[in-house]
Order: structure tokens, then sequence, then C-alpha cells
């Protein structure tokens, strides 16, 4: 197997990262040898820090059935404007706005427009993902035989400008 530069100095950081890990934990550091590694992950940009994480934008999801969409524009702090599009094919699809509350890794997504639907999705800086089961009243944003359980979203493109020209099926902009 060959392995390029970036590849070997990964697995040597990672290996040094680990011993050194070790040694903390045996010297009572509280810290854990995985939220050290993480720590270093995050100095090195290799992965996203939970406590800052870019939430306004565009996420995209493709698949044989079409291009799930969401987007999320900033209403200031936390509190943000969503809107979805989860496709099952030409004629079945989910598709909502509502509004959202980010917590770190944790957003409290709320539809609105017909019956109650708010839930809990999960959010790790490239991946949103919501959850396997919804409330009963979601299944109104959606057409027969489609869910928005277990859907996810990848984040493409950050910013309110991307989010605000994401568009949907019967609603024209999602997060106009």
């Amino acid at each position: 197997m060959k392995l390029g530069l970036s590849a070997v100095a990964l697995v040597v950081m990672l290996t040094l990262t680990g011993c050194d890990a070790k040694d903390t934990k045996a010297s009572g550091d509280p810290d854990s040898a995985g939220a050290a590694l993480d720590k270093l992950a995050i100095e090195k940009g290799l992965i996203p820090d939970g406590r800052s994480l870019a939430f306004e934008g565009r996420f995209e999801a493709q698949s044989e059935l079409g291009t799930d969409k969401f987007c999320a524009v900033s209403n200031g702090g936390s509190d943000y404007r969503v809107g979805f599009l989860s496709v099952y094919g030409p004629e079945s699809k989910c598709e909502a706005k509502g509004s959202a509350q980010q917590e770190g890794d944790t957003i409290r997504i709320k539809l609105e427009g017909k019956d109650a639907c708010s839930f809990t999705a999960s959010y790790d800086g490239i991946i949103l993902r919501f959850p396997g089961n919804v409330p009963e009243g979601c299944a109104n944003y959606c057409s027969k035989n489609a869910s928005m359980s277990g859907t996810r979203y990848y984040f493409v493109e950050p910013g309110a400008d991307a989010a605000k020209r994401t568009l949907g099926r019967e609603l024209d902009r999602l997060c106009a």
C-alpha cells in the first residue's frame, strides 16, 4: 500500500499524540486521550470545532432520486430561518420552511405552516442529520410514501446569499 507524504505525516502525528495522551492520563490529568486527540485535530483544521460551527449557508445531498436541499439564514445570534426539500422521485417529497436555534452541534428545528413539527437535529460542521424518528405532525409536510426521518444534508456553501438561492419545488426559494 502506498501512502502519500501527508498521510504518513498524519499517521506519525496521531501515533505521537496517542503516546503523549497516555503519558498525560497516567499523570492524573483529567483530559482523556480522545479529548487530547480531538483538540489537536481541531487545531490542525482536520475536524471542525463543535463550539463554533458555522451553520448559515446551503446544504445538499444527492442520490439517484434527486437532490435534497437545506438552507439556513441567520436572524442574529443563534436563531435562523430554515427551509428544506427532501426528494424521493419526481412526485414524492418533503418540503417546508421554519425556524431553528443552534446550540453548538445541536439544531432545534420547528417547521411552520401545517401541523406542529419540531425536532432536534445534529450538526458536526459538515453533515446536518435529522433524527431517525420525527413527530407524527411532520408527515403533513411530506407527500405519500415520503418521510424526512433520517435525512442528512452536507454543508456545501457558507453564507446568507448561498442559502437564499436555494430552490424548492412548491416553495420557490426555501430561505428567501
